[in-house]
């Protein structure tokens, strides 16, 4: 059970309770962010390949730039990362190391200071909606291994679903906890999408014409 402070407010008091798993799902997305830009030569035929096919799918219109088709490109995603959760976080860093991987791969195939231009506008809300997906994913996971540990404690002289709903009740804190961290990636990634479907390319091509 998690500990709760009646001085906490909502967001001050989720992300300190889950302040561990946002440090460590920031850090592997910096980590393979960085490996993914300083190792591109060697990612060729995995990242490539990848990115080739973004390209074609755009190419095709199977992804369009508009909010919908971006929002559900990137909620594709955040609920991969998520749902990792329930193998005990193991595909949530998976699937974090691996978009961390991409980006920093991508940023070394296009001219640098023209990459950063056109994608920080929506890509600090996409990133950090992505980043609290893999917290809730992580606190998803830790709901888990409780239930599970818990569960090795169960009495055989006692009714079992009665000790498996209270071994449920007593941790449901960490998975409620999980939804809200989930809901409000949502948010962010609906706030990236818009952004990135109207307002980055103009701005980018506003920068680049002003420098």
């Amino acid at each position: 059970m998690m500990k709760k402070s009646k001085h906490d407010g909502f967001f001050g008091g989720l992300y300190k309770r889950n302040e561990t798993f946002f440090i460590i799902a920031t850090l592997m997305f910096l980590v393979s962010m960085f490996a993914g830009y300083a190792f591109a030569g060697y990612l060729d035929t995995v990242m490539g390949a990848v990115l080739g096919s973004l390209k074609k799918r755009l190419t095709e219109g199977e992804l369009k730039l508009t909010t919908s088709s971006i929002f559900l490109n990137n909620i594709r995603v955040a609920f991969l990362i998520y749902g990792g959760g329930l193998v005990l976080g193991l595909f949530t860093s998976i699937y974090i190391i691996i978009n961390g991987a991409l980006l920093g791969y991508a940023a070394a195939r296009y001219p640098l200071g023209d990459f950063i231009i056109f994608t920080i506008p929506h890509g600090i809300p996409e990133i950090l909606g992505i980043l609290i997906a893999a917290t809730a994913g992580f606190r998803l996971g830790s709901f888990v291994l409780h239930i599970i540990k818990d569960s090795l404690n169960i009495e055989s002289d006692l009714p079992f679903l009665k000790q498996l709903r209270y071994i449920i009740e007593i941790n449901a804190d960490e998975f409620w906890d999980s939804v809200k961290l989930f809901a409000i990636a949502v948010v962010l990634l609906i706030i990236a999408a818009f952004i990135e479907a109207n307002l980055s390319i103009p701005w980018g091509m506003y920068i680049r014409s002003v420098l």
